[in-house]
């Protein structure tokens, strides 16, 4: 789902006295009026794609909700076009009367209303950089799961290349940014619409997702119910840590992100709604940006089955993930005779946030 956002700066007042254009130098009140959209989603067809019965009421929604508060960035410019000074205004809602002398503005647009997500501001390049609190030291390596290319290839769980362990940090929610450059607030009145007692100039761009959301749902073969849940939850490995809100480039280093596993326990089908700064060094509203990029995804569940017992395992989802660099529904088909449960052991799942894994073997049909 793409949120679209139509912007306008409004110069306040019922009246100006002095007219604008009389000014040397004047500072004027500016309001920001945003219209979101949230009808449109990354695939045209996904919700004939998804079939799993998730339940909004008590799940919440699927796709990406309006924000309640926003954040603006006022860059002055100086004649080289380089950052002078820097100004922060927070308000609720899509609209705000703000300060701001006539002149040449870089200004950043986005969504402040989370307490998940964290901002900081690169002393070099002024970029803004958003993230997630890091919140385990890394996962070990889980056993391989292979898919249908993997098993015609009769490869080995020795062929699969081991991960690096990446730190775990909290998913990230809804961010939502625009960046416009060499922005001018004039003194001229031609450049402004007179709407209801105040001047108005139109600021053109949308406030694009910059965190994207992918939908797993993951259908059990010949499980007669053995395979009673994910008790322990999930993990996607390999995503990028961050985002460049500048440039919507996520940041070249990779974590994992632990995420909740719905089960559907008449159709056999589990449901998981992820949510990331997708994939790692790249901006994927660019043309051929992934391509240029590398990157290796799992899915690593903890499955529990019905005699107490559970075992990790790991899903490659590369190709899946990395052909929706925006976000989409992936199907996934588990036969459940291909990882049987662990004999005479105990347990109630994993806690994705610690560093006990345990390796394990097994085989997965994915489904484009």
């Amino acid at each position: 789902m793409s949120l679209l956002f139509a912007g306008a700066i409004v110069v306040g007042g019922c009246s100006i006295q002095p007219p604008l254009y009389l000014r040397a130098k004047v500072e004027t009140q500016v309001v920001i009026q945003t219209k979101a959209n949230i009808n449109l989603m990354w695939q045209v067809d996904w919700m004939a794609k998804w079939t799993y019965r998730w339940d909004t009421r008590i799940l919440g929604p699927l796709g990406y909700t309006q924000p309640s508060s926003m954040r603006l960035h006022i860059y002055s410019l100086d004649p080289d076009g380089r950052h002078k000074s820097h100004d922060v205004k927070n308000f609720m809602g899509f609209s705000a009367d703000i300060p701001i002398f006539v002149g040449l503005y870089d200004l950043l647009f986005h969504n402040n209303d989370s307490e998940v997500l964290l901002f900081k501001e690169d002393e070099e390049t002024s970029d803004i950089i958003s993230y997630t609190r890091i919140i385990s030291s890394g996962l070990k390596d889980s056993a391989p799961v292979k898919t249908v290319m993997q098993k015609m290839a009769a490869e080995t769980k020795a062929d699969v290349r081991s991960l690096d362990p990446e730190s775990v940090a909290l998913m990230p929610d809804g961010l939502f940014s625009l960046y416009e450059t060499d922005y001018e607030i004039t003194d001229n009145l031609d450049d402004y619409i007179f709407i209801d007692g105040k001047y108005v100039k139109l600021i053109e761009g949308e406030l694009l997702p910059a965190t994207y959301i992918h939908l797993f749902q993951i259908s059990l073969k010949n499980n007669q119910g053995r395979v009673v849940g994910c008790m322990g939850g999930a993990a996607l490995t390999g995503v990028a840590s961050g985002v460049d809100l500048y440039t919507h480039t996520s940041l070249s280093e990779t974590v994992s992100v632990p995420m909740e596993v719905q089960f559907d326990k008449e159709r056999d089908q589990m449901g998981i709604r992820a949510m990331s700064f997708g994939i790692p060094g790249c901006n994927p509203y660019e043309e051929g940006a992934v391509d240029a990029t590398e990157s290796v995804h799992f899915l690593v569940l903890s499955m529990s089955y019905a005699n107490g017992t559970f075992r990790n395992i790991r899903i490659d989802v590369t190709d899946a993930f990395r052909d929706l660099p925006l976000g989409g529904v992936i199907d996934l088909e588990l036969d459940v005779d291909d990882f049987p449960p662990e004999g005479g052991s105990t347990g109630s799942g994993f806690n994705a946030l610690i560093d006990n894994w345990d390796e394990e073997h097994g085989e997965t049909t994915i489904i484009n």
